[in-house]
């Protein structure tokens, strides 16, 4: 039976240039050096399976002895990331900046409540710093606002300037006048230490403030589970002996888990009777579960006993689920909420357990190593190796 992958990405991979080729790429290494004296070449198009959207394919072709080729895996990649921030990319920095901020402030009383009530997510403290620290950053332009008016103020005319838009009463603002003292030295260190920071911040505060408007308010959920459900429909019609499987990283795994468990409606027929497996990888379930906490309540349960679930997790890594009631290695103690399926655990680590001493809290390296599930070089040793290996006993 021909398999078939849909590879739902990670918010941010764009940055790196990560998609589905890269993808399909580790994983025709992994059968490379798995399977003696085979090969295989990767063969990619674009096909448009609605009239707004397209979708990348990239197949895995068996090479023999004969002039026959064989397909052995077919990847489609379900690029949602435009979807998700059409309503917003278009925003200026500035006011990406005041919507990050806002998204924070809003999140504290949330964030100050695990501190003290887990809730079975146990990376709290570094929750509550990354997010200041996202304060920190996105501030470091908004800082730049009171400097850039003394600077305008020491002009000829710039003065009158100010007067005529009613703005020379900020010059004697005394908290202004502290922001400017600050913002100098504060912005030089952020883009010393972050060179890439205003990349960065409006990258995060466009694709942070579209997964919040996502998980608290279900704003471009709709057209994202509708297009996910058309290319289903596609898969199905063009490769109708197929079983699909969802390969989904990140925040990709929150989109499948959305639509292979919805709330308020039921899978479609095409993928009750398609579906077959689900593969998360660095699943942030827990942390959407620990600040959203009604997120995964209500949820259409229709799937749960035809679909396997396997997922992979780090401890090092402070926004992967190992679905238990500790920091620990193991089989999963629970799953998806309300529901009796639990995922198959597969644990992937590059480094040896880490202390969680001062100086990985500081750098926040539990945060990092959210992306040690593969290098950006894709010769690489990767976790796609343990997921080939349990692909092979369904």
């Amino acid at each position: 039976m021909h398999k078939v992958g849909i590879y739902i990405s990670g918010l941010g991979q764009s940055f790196h240039n990560e998609n589905v080729e890269k993808y399909a790429e580790r994983f025709r290494n992994e059968l490379h050096v798995n399977e003696k004296g085979t090969t295989y070449a990767l063969k990619s198009e674009i096909i448009t399976y609605t009239d707004k959207q397209s979708a990348k394919v990239v197949r895995l072709v068996k090479e023999g002895s004969t002039n026959t080729n064989q397909v052995a895996y077919t990847f489609y990649e379900f690029a949602y990331h435009e979807l998700l921030t059409e309503r917003f990319k278009k925003q200026n920095i500035l006011v990406k900046n005041l919507i990050l901020c806002g998204l924070v402030l809003k999140k504290s009383p949330q964030l100050i409540k695990r501190l003290f009530i887990p809730d079975h997510y146990n990376r709290p403290y570094l929750s509550f710093y990354a997010f200041f620290i996202l304060i920190i950053i996105s501030l470091a332009i908004i800082f730049l606002i009171p400097a850039t008016l003394d600077m305008v103020s020491g002009f000829t005319g710039g003065k009158a300037i100010l007067n005529g838009l009613h703005l020379d009463f900020l010059k004697k603002c005394t908290f202004l006048v502290s922001l400017y003292k600050l913002s100098v030295p504060l912005t030089t260190f952020i883009l010393l230490l972050v060179p890439e920071s205003k990349t960065i911040v409006t990258s995060i505060a466009t694709e942070f403030a579209c997964a919040d408007r996502y998980l608290n308010d279900g704003i471009q959920s709709q057209v994202i589970m509708g297009n996910l459900d058309l290319l289903v429909d596609y898969i199905t019609e063009h490769e109708p002996d197929s079983k699909i499987q969802y390969h989904c990283y990140s925040f990709g795994s929150l989109i499948a888990m959305d639509f292979l468990f919805p709330l308020g409606t039921i899978p479609s027929n095409n993928t009750q009777q398609h579906s077959e497996v689900l593969i998360t990888i660095g699943n942030p379930y827990e942390f959407v579960n620990s600040y959203y906490s009604k997120y995964f309540l209500n949820r259409n349960l229709l799937m749960e006993n035809k679909i396997q679930w396997l997922n992979v997790y780090s401890l090092s890594d402070a926004l992967s689920s190992n679905f238990r009631k500790d920091a620990t290695r193991g089989e999963s103690e629970y799953g998806f909420k309300d529901s009796s399926i639990k995922p198959e655990n597969i644990n992937y680590e590059i480094t040896a357990d880490k202390s969680q001493h001062f100086y990985n809290f500081i750098t926040m390296d539990g945060i990092r190593m959210h992306k040690l599930y593969w290098d950006f070089d894709t010769n690489g040793h990767s976790c796609i190796r343990l997921i080939l290996f349990k692909l092979k006993t369904i």
